[in-house]
């Protein structure tokens, strides 16, 4: 929590917009720091060390499915012109049969 609120802290007069703002605080910074600070506390020769290090290692994993399942939604809600150059859906090549694909293939309806 200390992360996302010092980025925006640090963003708080950028002219950003505010949904630019949390989703920078959201994903922003995060450094190798975690597992220094667990490892430290490993060699440290403290009776919780193992405890600690669990605790790091448990927090990291979690941050990493959170954000996982978060990205897609959050770049969603900006509303981005497509890049050219770019592939997207429509140039990535599909099995034959695929759902995908006979969408593709079928002619527009509209």
């Amino acid at each position: 929590m200390v992360r996302p609120a010092s980025v925006l802290v640090s963003l708080w007069r950028a002219g950003l917009p505010k949904r630019e703002r949390y989703a920078a605080a959201w994903f922003g910074p995060k450094g190798f720091a975690s597992v220094v600070y667990g490892l430290l506390a490993v060699q440290s020769g403290i009776a919780a060390a193992q405890t600690v290090f669990e605790l790091v290692a448990l927090t990291i994993a979690v941050s990493i499915v959170v954000h996982s399942m978060s990205d897609v939604p959050v770049a969603r809600a900006f509303d981005v012109e497509p890049i050219a150059g770019l592939p997207d859906d429509a140039d990535t090549p599909r099995a034959a049969g695929s759902p995908a694909a006979s969408q593709r293939d079928e002619p527009d309806r509209e």
